[in-house]
């Protein structure tokens, strides 16, 4: 059985291509020259939280509409990488709210959005609000606002999942507190296990509260090569490597990939998950990978996958795999499998016993520095991505099977994000879609994840000032993952260097991005810092 393949964005790296024929000025931008507002519209510089409630026809739920927002006619356009068809519906029930302004909503698919956004700012047709999954790209070219000021005094924000504030998710760690981004779209890490096997293989199932040696030699115990149904059994299969959520899961302290503490990297963590991880390849626990001989010679397809094996005890699929694949009723129905969540564990007891950070795929977007209506623009995205009433919106969006992609698909076993927000309304709703038709054991399963996984830390790229420049420059070209899996290399050999190109890439490109010739927004010990950091690193 083939795995699904999903165009999603945390597997696709974006080209770093420059905007042609933009013009800017510092911190007002490059996003074309500001539009003009309508004459007589007065916009506020923050929100002010006066709602009045509205309903709306075929909606059981009450609406705050927001008194600040002009009633003037206006338009906004939004350009997302998000699920079309949900947006579509998502921009049709805003505008049932706020009737007076017209939303254009385009839609591009995330490996081309870059350079379609950059024909729209070439051809002065900036949108109002876009996404992005590489910062570089949109700060480079300075595209966001700043929107600190509607963040800051919106009640809503202290609601939302603890580390987008305290670890300071889209504001790129600036002593001025600026803020550029907001979390879109949220997928938690996530670690499956197919309970299934483990009672095969007569394993204990481990608790909610394991921790990261636990799910190591669990992936040991679970591999046995030589069967009696004569198929190999595998303790991991993979799809994103532990490096990754190593790294994170090691120190609460680290609020980035690479040990990255808000202003410096240290890979010496990053190192230590790189290398378990090859261990764990060379020792003969991790299946083989789809489109292999390996592959072949296991399952007897060269396109299998160990996630329709049955043979295979611990994944670090996607988030999205469950509800696109294993939670929708082909696989339900004709494989026997019992795939269960659990959080990423922890390094050390102390904190696997707690709620602890993980590593997250998040999609930001933001407010383009041309936009004519920030405060209406801010409450559009606010309704795209962590707002109250967005969501309740798309619980209903995602509870209607009837409502499908243009493949006949329902959107639930499409894109189905998870809430960043912590309102319990919004979680009661998205626990009744997401685990409809669960008895309660498996929706209490979900339930204790879903509790557990809400100090996100996002992947590097989306989050960093120069997280990508750095990968591609340095990381990728080097092949440290092929050094390290062939045995030819150990990750600890690598640290210094590393440390080293990346706290340079990132010195630069805060400078570049938010120095005197991009935003203009770095104070004198920032700059003197950062240039320091540059002169040290080179």
């Amino acid at each position: 059985m083939k795995k699904k393949i999903f165009a999603m964005t945390a597997a696709l790296c974006l080209t770093l291509t420059s905007f042609a024929g933009c013009g800017g000025n510092g911190k007002g931008g490059k996003s074309g020259g500001a539009k003009e507002a309508v004459a007589g519209y007065t916009g506020t510089d923050t929100v002010s939280n006066e709602y009045e409630s509205v309903t709306v026809d075929g909606s059981a739920h009450e609406y705050k509409k927001a008194k600040d927002i002009t009633d003037q006619e206006i338009e906004l356009t939004y350009f997302h990488f998000d699920q079309d068809e949900t947006v579509q519906l998502l921009a049709d029930r805003f505008m049932e709210i706020y009737p007076n302004i017209h939303v254009n909503v385009k839609f591009e698919k995330v490996a081309d959005y870059n350079t379609t956004l950059g024909t729209l700012v070439s051809n002065g047709e900036t949108p109002d609000i876009i996404m992005h999954s590489d910062c570089d790209y949109a700060l480079s070219n300075q595209l966001l606002a700043d929107i600190s000021s509607y963040w800051n005094s919106d009640e809503e924000t202290q609601g939302l999942a603890d580390t987008v504030n305290s670890a300071q998710l889209g504001t790129y760690h600036l002593e001025g507190g600026q803020r550029y981004s907001v979390p879109v779209k949220f997928f938690p890490g996530a670690m499956f296990i197919d309970r299934n096997v483990l009672k095969t293989l007569n394993l204990e199932i481990p608790t909610q509260q394991w921790k990261w040696s636990d799910m190591i030699q669990l992936i040991k115990d679970a591999t046995v090569l030589n069967s009696p149904d004569g198929m190999a059994y595998y303790g991991l299969g993979y799809y994103n490597r532990l490096d990754s959520y190593y790294g994170i899961a090691a120190r609460q302290d680290i609020i980035g990939e690479f040990g990255f503490t808000g202003k410096t990297f240290d890979l010496s963590e990053w190192a230590i998950g790189e290398q378990e991880f090859s261990n764990l390849k060379l020792g003969g626990y991790i299946a083989p990978q789809t489109e292999t001989q390996a592959m072949e010679d296991w399952m007897g397809d060269w396109e299998g996958w160990a996630g329709a094996s049955s043979h295979c005890a611990v994944f670090t699929e996607a988030f999205w795999t469950f509800q696109n694949t294993w939670n929708t009723p082909g696989y339900k129905e004709n494989y026997n499998m019992d795939i269960v969540p659990y959080v990423i564990p922890a390094v050390s007891d102390a904190d696997a016993g707690a709620d602890h950070h993980s590593i997250a795929t998040i999609d930001y977007g933001g407010i383009t520095t041309s936009c004519a209506y920030p405060r209406e623009a801010y409450e559009l995205l606010k309704f795209m991505s962590f707002g109250i009433d967005g969501w309740h919106t798309r619980c209903e969006i995602y509870g209607d099977e009837s409502i499908t992609n243009a493949s006949g698909t329902a959107l639930k076993y499409d894109v189905m994000p998870v809430p960043i927000t912590k309102d319990q309304g919004v979680w009661d709703a998205y626990i009744d879609v997401f685990c409809a038709g669960m008895d309660d054991e498996h929706v209490q399963l979900w339930r204790d994840y879903f509790n557990s996984c809400m100090q996100p830390i996002s992947y590097g790229w989306t989050n960093i000032a120069g997280y990508w420049n750095f990968c591609d420059e340095y990381f990728n070209s080097i092949g440290i993952h092929d050094l390290v899996d062939n045995g030819t290399a150990q990750a600890a050999d690598y640290v210094d260097e590393a440390n080293r190109k990346a706290n340079y890439y990132h010195a630069q490109a805060m400078l570049d991005y938010f120095g005197p010739t991009g935003y203009n927004v770095l104070s004198e010990s920032e700059q003197s810092e950062y240039q320091q950091m540059v002169t040290d690193n080179q």
